[in-house]
């Protein structure tokens, strides 16, 4: 599927936030795991989420089909719940779009290894390079819409900054609005 237009994108932002079906009290941590589960229902088979360390790779994360027709999706751990639901909306625009994930049997796939990641790993995540150019540009420009229309979704705290914030420092404001102060208020 070549790119969408802006109304297209936005109509299959709709259709997913309706799938998603996440409730107002909805966590960052429980949209991750009903996005899995929605990758799965698109896909028509078992979809396992794995959040693992990558250091010092290009991507953050993968979605590979196994020979046995399921489906793994490797995302780097993170401390923060809303970073993991970011990288792995970028997953599932790769399903939306209609973007082949890496295979286990593909040979080329497989032959473009990473030295610094075990062997059964490097093997699984050396497809993901096959996604370059406009594939991913494509996926990244429907993840951030998606994200965007995610967390517009969740009311606005008072930790939460204004309206007038570009979108990208508001998401960010937003991923670390979670985690706790270090230092003491008075």
């Amino acid at each position: 599927m070549g790119g969408l237009s802006r109304q297209q994108r936005r109509a299959l932002c709709d259709q997913v936030v309706r799938r998603l079906d996440l409730p107002p009290s909805a966590t960052y941590r429980d949209a991750c795991r009903r996005t899995g589960e929605l990758m799965g229902e698109l896909l028509g088979a078992q979809v396992e989420l794995r959040f693992i360390a990558l250091h010092n790779t290009p991507f953050s994360g993968a979605t590979v089909r196994r020979a046995d027709g399921t489906y793994v999706v490797f995302c780097a751990r993170s401390r923060s719940w809303y970073h993991r639901l970011g990288i792995l909306l970028h997953e599932l625009a790769h399903v939306l779009l209609g973007h082949q994930p890496a295979s286990l049997s593909d040979r080329a796939g497989m032959s473009r290894l990473t030295p610094h990641m075990p062997g059964k790993m490097a093997r699984i995540l050396a497809g993901r390079t096959s996604h370059v150019g406009d594939d991913e540009q494509q996926a990244e420009e429907l993840a951030d819409q998606l994200l965007e229309r995610l967390t517009e979704r969740r009311g606005r705290g008072p930790e939460q900054p204004a309206a007038e914030v570009a979108p990208h420092v508001k998401r960010i404001a937003e991923g670390l609005a979670h985690y706790p102060s270090k230092i003491p208020r008075e």
